[in-house]
């Protein structure tokens, strides 16, 4: 289907990879000269995968600054090299956890090290953030468990004052113990938990975390939900374990969206103690858009899933409005898959797309983003109106939303666009996606290289969220702690 580059599993040497279709699945297949053949599998079925392809957004606006496979890539981390700019500044503040889970991609067995960069350095990671252009509009704190950290409300509030949408990613323990502590953070300005959440069966939890933790999720929930603290649910898939619990979990979510503003499937990817695990072929999941499908009983299908790379019009349109330019969501159609899901009052889940002709729609947002900076606000708003009116599904929208209420909303997400422009609507809507992240055995360097979310190390690097965790993470936590002693 197409060539790659990649990395050998055993020495990490760059190697020519291909993709190729076989029984039914996306296959990565790579030959190290001296370590020999790999395959695996790599996304999404065939259909799916090429569906996703067809809302690429080098497609759309074409692809002449993206110079494949530059030297020293994925072990040099040269930020103006990458082909897209960080949407999602990822911050690990600490590698102490309150859990050994066996599925952790970020710790390593027998690399045990103290990391931990100090309040000073983690300021100094936001502030260098800041200063990006364009600048990143979200921080995710991860770690091990930011939380062990007695000082991450005040990590918070720094990262708050410097105007970044926070986001805390959680196993959940310690907000669950405490409201005092989730009085706290939402104080400081925390937006978003990202709660580790896997299944509604403790066994499950046991398997994957080592301990019975499903109550101990409820309890975290239900104390941000008395914060008003927003909730996205992120769910390590692993087939043949808990990819049975995909409807149940969007079923929650929906009788929940006031509070949960969304579900992040994750497939699990073999990096972190999970590198070796022997059941990898296995557990690899490579059908979370049927999934959907079968277990919403069809009112989610696989074609209600967009590539994150779809919101790159909207959001070239949108920048015409804004006083900053935020960045594009250029990553490759391989590395998720997303929608916002509307909750109707009798609880019905329909995807936003159902509201629109989704294609003719898509096609006019597109024809307008490419001619963005030739045309004025008014010659946009025009066009965006005109196309509201020509693809809207009237008698869904008056039945569910309200004429009025949507197109007031679509008008103020385009004049001042803000996750506070949704407005009301924000409580009925909730996004669901699958992000695949990648390992040693499906590593593809063109997608590392268009990737979005972006580490930032205490050095002020700039890496790729799947090269951090195969290539540069052990490294990295190494010298920064060697540092520390000197």
């Amino acid at each position: 289907m197409k060539k790659t580059k990649s990395i050998c599993p055993v020495c990490q040497k760059k190697i020519d990879a291909e993709l190729t279709e076989a029984n039914g699945k996306i296959l990565l297949t790579k030959t190290c000269k001296e370590h020999g053949t790999f395959s695996a599998a790599h996304w999404e079925s065939p259909r799916v995968f090429k569906f996703a392809e067809n809302y690429d957004y080098f497609q759309y606006f074409g692809d002449a600054n993206f110079p494949k496979n530059p030297d020293g890539c994925p072990y040099m981390c040269f930020c103006d090299k990458h082909a897209s700019s960080t949407v999602i500044g990822v911050i690990d503040v600490t590698k102490r956890c309150d859990l050994r889970c066996p599925v952790c991609f970020a710790t390593f067995s027998g690399h045990e090290v103290d990391y931990e960069p100090s309040k000073e350095k983690i300021v100094e990671m936001l502030e260098f953030l800041s200063n990006r252009n364009p600048k990143p509009p979200a921080i995710l704190f991860s770690g091990g468990e930011p939380l062990e950290r007695e000082d991450m409300p005040e990590i918070i509030a720094a990262a708050h004052k410097l105007r970044f949408m926070t986001i805390l990613a959680t196993n959940g323990i310690k907000l669950a113990e405490s409201q005092a502590l989730v009085r706290k953070l939402k104080e400081k300005g925390l937006n978003i938990v990202y709660l580790q959440f896997d299944s509604f069966r403790d066994e499950i939890y046991e398997k994957m975390r080592g301990k019975k933790l499903l109550q101990t999720k409820m309890k975290a929930i239900e104390n941000c939900s008395k914060y008003d603290i927003e909730v996205i649910l992120v769910n390590t898939l692993v087939h043949g374990l808990n990819d049975n619990e995909v409807g149940a979990i969007i079923r929650f979510a929906a009788q929940n969206s006031y509070i949960i503003r969304g579900i992040i499937f994750q497939p699990i990817a073999f990096t972190g103690r999970a590198v070796d695990n022997p059941f990898r072929e296995a557990w690899r999941d490579t059908s979370f858009a049927e999934e959907v499908e079968a277990q919403t009983n069809g009112e989610i299908k696989t074609t209600d899933l967009f590539p994150l790379s779809i919101m790159t019009g909207p959001i070239k349109v949108m920048s015409k409005f804004m006083k900053k330019p935020w960045p594009l969501f250029s990553c490759s159609p391989q590395c998720g898959i997303v929608n916002w899901m509307y909750v109707s009052k009798s609880g019905k889940i329909i995807p936003i797309n159902h509201f629109v002709n989704f294609d003719r729609f898509f096609r006019i947002l597109q024809k307008t983003a490419k001619s963005v900076e030739s045309k004025g606000r008014f010659s946009i708003l025009s066009s965006l109106f005109l196309a509201s009116m020509q693809s809207l599904n009237w008698l869904l929208v008056a039945k569910e939303i309200g004429i009025f209420t949507l197109t007031k909303t679509i008008l103020k997400m385009h004049i001042s666009p803000s996750y506070q422009s949704l407005a009301n609507l924000r409580r009925r809507i909730f996004l669901l996606g699958s992000m695949a992240f990648m390992d040693p055995y499906t590593f593809d360097i063109n997608r590392v290289r268009r990737c979005v979310v972006h580490y930032v190390t205490p050095d002020l690097k700039i890496i790729p969220f799947c090269a951090y965790n195969n290539v540069h993470r052990i490294a990295t936590e190494e010298e920064y702690c060697m540092q520390q002693v000197q």
